[in-house]
Formats: C-alpha cells, structure tokens, sequence
C-alpha cells in the first residue's frame, strides 16, 4: 500500500507532476469551496478533466505555502485499492497510517479520484468530516446517481459539488494557444469545436482520424462502465441501440412511448436506458415548461448529449444535422450556467427559457441562419410568442455567423453569432441572479 501511495504522491519527494492547462479560474466556486470544511466533490462525466483538476487544487494548495507532506492523492482505479473495494476498514486504515508516518501538523488535504469504486466511500468521508477536524477531504467521481445518493443519505450538509463538463469554446481557445483570435479563425475554430466537442484530450489531439477514434472509445466506455456493468445489464443490445438512437437524434422531440415503438422494447426500459444515461451525464433530457408539474413529466422531451464531439463520431454526418448539433451547443451552454432550463410550446415552439426564482427569466431561439425569409418569420413567431407568453422585453436568435437586433412590438430580439453566446450567456446569468 505505501508504494502505491509514494507512486501517487510524487510532491511527497519534490517531483514534478502533471497539471495540465489551467482550468480552475473557469471554476471560482472551486477556490471558495475549497475554504469551506464541508467536503469538496468533483462530478462530471468521463474523460472531462476531473482528474488534472484535482492535480491543479493539488499544484495551488502548494505554490500557498501547505506542506507538500499535508497532501493525501488517493486514485481508486489503482488495482490494488480495487481489490480492498469491500473492506469498510480501507480509508480509515490509509488514512491512520499516513497521519501516523508522513502527515504534518495543520489540515491535512485528503484528495480521492473515483470515489465511487468504492463501496464505503460516504461512511468513511462522513466518519472524517464528523470526528477529524483536520481533515479536509476533496473527491472526484464519474457516476452521478452513485454519489449523489450516497451524499445525500450520508453526507447531508456536509458536502458541495462542481460539476466539470467538457471544454467551454472560450476553454477551448484557450488550449489552442488564442483567446482573442480574428474573426475568421474563431469561425475557423469554432466549426471544429463543434465537429469535435470539447473533450480536452480530443482538443489537444492534430490528427483527427485519431480523434474521431478516441471518442468512439470514451462512448464505448460510458456505456460499458458507467452503465452496463454497474446495473448489471443482461441485455446490453437493447441498451446500445437505443443510445445510438437518441444520441443520432439530438433537440429532436421524442416521447417514451414513440421511442418504445421504434426500438421494439417497453416504454418502462427507455424510461430506466435515459435515466442511467442521465446519471452518467452522457444524455441530458429537457422537459416542456408548464407551471404543473404532472404536465411537465407527461409531454415529450427533448434530448442533448453530453458533448457534440461525440455526436458526430457516435452517430452521423457533420454537415447533414449542422442545426441540431448548433442546438445541442446551445443546450451545453445555458446548462453550464442555468438551473432551471425548458423549451415553450403553445402554438408554436422556442428552443429554450430558462426560469429563475419562480419565472421565466429568458428565451432564446437556434438557427443556422435566418437569411432564409420563412425561417426567419417562424423563428421569430415562435420567439415572440415565448416572449409574450412570460412578459420579457428582449430574447435571443442564435445563428451559426448572423448578428443584428430586430424591435417589433417595443420588444428586442438579439440575433447573435453563436461563438459569441458563451459571454453573453454568462451575462445573462449575472442579470437573473442579481
């Protein structure tokens, strides 16, 4: 066990050690929770970046002055560490011998990366934060439902979240070296954000053969891992297909019952499929806004992936479903910032709204281009009826490249380029929360 550890910690012996392009100030509530005693976890798919982040808190926690001895890394992948899954002693045991032979005076900074390998994990951690005082625990983990159950049931009020999701375009730029590019090369990087996602490895990645190869595994591993063999899955075609399906299907509106009849299985089964999906933040599902509840579970929803990167490796041709991977973006972007996000469908239908303290706060519509007169009219009828509907002054029209500001009726709509949507969407976020 000890050398598992000293290969782990190599700060332990003023090695140097991988941290990455820096992405903690994408994440300010990192820094804050960090001050806090409560207990810090990292969620997020596969493959996001949660462990180089760890390794960052890890590279900022000594450049401020704590005792490169005071920091614990614990990776549960390790095979060793796999193989005591079952023993409730595990924690407690490494953590009792390391405070015994290394630890320092002053808090001792435990680090774990995917906690969820282990079964006892929230007894262990909540046994920490109640009894040790100098004990300030950061964990990282991929599967959602498994660590929200178990925090919620053991941990509560005693733990925080971040949720690290796929590169950001602003991210993005930022790893390919521009954060200001001209106009032309930001359309130019922006096109292949798109057709690739913005998986950090994948954004790193020249050859794009190789790319498109590497995100197929990251969706063979999501399903198999995250999915398949957690929940013991007998039947792993029905699960396959099915995700094939609705991953080549993105901001297409679908119901349980409809989806049930193309893939030949029970209503029940895609309603449990999505969920697990859900849970391991490969699909995201978004309902129709009514101020009932029952309403809200009974219409169709509309379904988006994790990143749209994988869409176009996974599923189907770039240029052929350009405006449904546009919306998919969009989608990605408010759920980085928003809460509470639906799409409005009364006579006629707008993408998104986004509902803040007990209203809706925005609408905003996608399309690749208004340039075309009848899609320019329905995009804007759907919108103003949004509008109308929730009593807002201005809304949005996302396009691929367009930019203008149309008034009709005392009411702003904004057409906006998307690869400028990420600053104003943050605005925004600003606005309703004040």
């Amino acid at each position: 066990m000890q050398m598992a550890l000293e290969s782990q910690n190599p700060w332990w012996f003023s090695k140097t050690f991988n941290t990455g392009i820096d992405r903690l100030q994408m994440f300010p509530e990192i820094m804050q929770y960090l001050k806090a005693k409560e207990v810090l976890i990292l969620t997020g798919a596969r493959r996001t970046g949660k462990s180089t982040i760890v390794y960052q808190i890890i590279d900022h926690l000594l450049k401020s002055g704590t005792n490169k001895e005071n920091i614990l890394y614990v990776n549960l992948d390790e095979p060793l560490f796999m193989s005591m899954a079952d023993d409730p002693q595990l924690l407690g045991r490494i953590i009792e011998e390391y405070k015994s032979s290394r630890a320092k005076d002053g808090i001792l900074y435990l680090c774990i990366d995917e906690i969820q390998n282990y079964r006892y994990w929230a007894y262990a951690v909540k046994t920490f934060y109640d009894t040790k005082e100098d004990i300030k625990c950061i964990l990282s983990g991929s599967t959602s439902s498994t660590l929200k159950n178990d925090a919620a049931m053991r941990l509560s009020g005693r733990y925080l979240t971040c949720t690290i999701y796929p590169l950001s375009f602003q991210e993005f730029l930022t790893f390919k070296g521009d954060k200001n590019p001209p106009l032309i090369e930001k359309t130019q990087f922006f096109e292949e954000y798109l057709k690739f996602g913005g998986y950090p490895r994948i954004v790193l990645e020249e050859d794009r053969d190789l790319r498109q190869k590497i995100l197929k595994n990251y969706y063979e591993t999501i399903y198999l891992k995250d999915i398949i063999l957690p929940n013991n899955l007998r039947n792993s075609s029905d699960l396959i297909n099915l995700l094939y399906y609705l991953i080549s299907n993105p901001a297409n509106l679908c119901s349980y019952n409809k989806i049930a009849e193309i893939q030949h299985v029970s209503p029940e089964t895609v309603k449990e499929y999505i969920e697990y999906a859900q849970n391991c933040y490969l699909l995201y599902t978004l309902m129709k806004f009514s101020y009932s509840v029952k309403k809200q579970i009974a219409n169709p929803k509309k379904i988006y992936a994790l990143d749209t990167g994988l869409i176009n490796a996974v599923s189907f041709s770039f240029s052929e479903n350009k405006g449904r991977i546009l919306e998919n973006y969009v989608f990605n972007c408010l759920n980085r910032n928003f809460d509470g996000i639906y799409y409005h469908k009364e006579r006629y239908e707008c993408d998104f709204v986004v509902k803040s303290k007990d209203k809706i706060a925005l609408a905003m519509q996608v399309t690749l281009s208004l340039k075309d007169p009848d899609t320019k009219k329905r995009e804007i009828r759907g919108l103003k009826e949004a509008m109308d509907s929730y009593s807002l002054s201005k809304g949005y029209i996302i396009t691929e490249s367009e930019k203008d500001v149309i008034i009709t009726d005392n009411k702003k709509i904004y057409i906006i380029p998307a690869y400028d949507l990420e600053k104003e969407t943050e605005n925004e976020s600003e606005n309703i929360s004040a």
